[in-house]
């Protein structure tokens, strides 16, 4: 199915008309539902311009090529482009001017909005090996959204792990990527490695680094970023098992400044920053040149570790090969290995850990978790100036929630304290503690059934201190 589409594509090149002059205004190429205009550019402005539009799709399953017809025929400087995503189809306008002798031609690429989608991406070194991206576009979509790439597991399931993202995007106007990298072109070294070496574990030789899945994931950020006309085109980079292995030796061989922020959920085995051992649980191997001050650098890059606290079984999934044995018996005791080892390169490690409680080896919950991660990354605590030391912490999980969260709060001195919570009118609706406590951690849950969606505050006060977090309720 993809040796048809790709004949497709250069079918398209090969039909374009001879371009003379531009004499359509640009436009970006990926374009959401919706009616736009298409424009001549400014020196062709009042003269008499021949326009056509036509309508093409490929079927997503079986590559199956169809021509809507001519949907449009005008005069005059722009014309009216109704633009309609066909489902489970690849949709393309293509946009015809000609002044004379002159002409020139404008291709678009259709996405809805609200709904998950593929996109393929072709690769110029693996012309017969395409990417199928499943892209999610908020409802609030425009130029100011911002990207979060999704990286599948094991079961190459790009879909359901955009899945699982598909409410923080929408909450928080984000576009989510999950390529898929199918076991049919791409082995699990050529994913979990990275595609680095023409051989399995490091054998072989080095491949040119546009072969390597991690520039390939970059690209693909890179394509959809531009091709949207995103004004920001950092991203962050999140994967769980398989796709968490894939995420923290990317920040480490193929480090990309955009992404803000890389997490690796519950990976199954590490390739730790140890020159004294052996790719790929280590970095020591005859063709890559990784010293102390590579793996400085390594520890100096925002890179969180989240380990579900249940995810301790040795289930057939997880090599137990004695060098990953070395790092744990299982993915939890394995985290902990990793982020120790790079404590040993530099104490003042930039990298978190972040244990998620009670959660096991399950991609949908640590999602919830790194989006309750992020959305405290971006919004932070609201503080009072001035008034409030480390000593007194809130936080609460899950956020977003449906419909109940745990609260937790930590003291660290013998303290009265109130902790309430307040609609987005600063009305109270709901005392959860009002009395003396003991240091130490605390954790009480707040049912929010019966009140309406948004945007609500806890807030925990003591008799110097004072600590508020954002929670969003999402029925």
């Amino acid at each position: 199915m993809h040796r048809v589409l790709i004949s497709f594509f250069a079918l398209l090149a090969a039909g374009a008309p001879t371009l003379f002059a531009q004499l359509i205004e640009r436009m970006v190429p990926f374009q959401p539902v919706s009616i736009t205009y298409v424009r001549v550019s400014t020196a062709y402005r009042g003269k008499a311009i021949d326009w056509r539009v036509m309508c093409t799709t490929i079927d997503e399953f079986s590559g199956d090529f169809a021509v809507v017809g001519d949907t449009v025929r005008a005069t005059g400087d722009s014309v009216q482009v109704r633009l309609l995503k066909s489902d489970f189809k690849y949709t393309y306008y293509k946009v015809f001017a000609s002044s004379g002798t002159e002409k020139d031609s404008l291709e678009l690429q259709v996405f809805s909005k609200g709904a998950l989608q593929t996109y393929l991406h072709k690769i110029p070194v693996y012309p017969s090996r395409p990417v199928q991206v499943t892209l999610y576009l908020p409802q609030s979509f425009s130029p100011s959204s911002r990207i979060l790439v999704a990286m599948h597991g094991t079961d190459r399931n790009a879909q359901n792990y955009a899945l699982a993202w598909t409410q923080f995007a929408t909450v928080n106007n984000t576009v989510v990527i999950a390529p898929r990298f199918d076991s049919g072109n791409w082995s699990s070294d050529s994913y979990l490695l990275g595609n680095m070496f023409t051989g399995s574990g490091g054998t072989g030789s080095l491949n040119m680094k546009e072969k390597w899945t991690f520039t390939i994931v970059k690209d693909i950020e890179r394509v959809i970023a531009r091709g949207f006309g995103l004004r920001d085109s950092s991203y962050t980079l999140w994967g769980h098992s398989a796709g968490g292995q894939f995420v923290h030796r990317w920040v480490l061989f193929a480090y990309d400044s955009l992404a803000t922020t890389a997490i690796a959920a519950n990976p199954g085995w590490y390739t730790t920053p140890d020159s004294t051992t052996v790719f790929p649980w280590g970095v020591k191997h005859p063709f890559l040149s990784v010293g102390l001050s590579e793996l400085v650098q390594y520890t100096k890059r925002n890179l969180v570790i989240m380990r579900g606290t249940a995810d301790t079984l040795r289930d057939s999934d997880l090599n137990v090969d004695s060098l990953s044995d070395v790092q744990g018996k299982n993915r939890f005791q394995r985290g902990g290995y990793f982020f120790q080892k790079g404590k040993e390169i530099n104490p003042s490690l930039r990298w978190r850990l972040i244990d998620v409680p009670d959660v096991g080896h399950d991609y949908r919950k640590m999602a919830t978790a790194a989006g309750e991660y992020l959305l405290k990354a971006t919004t932070k605590v609201e503080r009072e100036p001035d008034l409030l030391p480390r000593s007194i912490v809130l936080q609460n999980y899950p956020n977003p929630f449906n419909p109940t969260t745990a609260v937790s709060y930590q003291l660290s001195a013998v303290s009265l304290i109130r902790l309430a919570v307040y609609d987005a009118l600063g009305r109270e609706v709901a005392s959860l503690v009002n009395e003396t406590k003991s240091p130490g951690s605390y954790t009480v849950h707040w049912d929010a059934t019966g009140l309406p969606s948004g945007m609500y505050f806890c807030r925990l006060t003591s008799e110097r201190q004072s600590s508020t977090v954002k929670m969003l309720y999402l029925k």
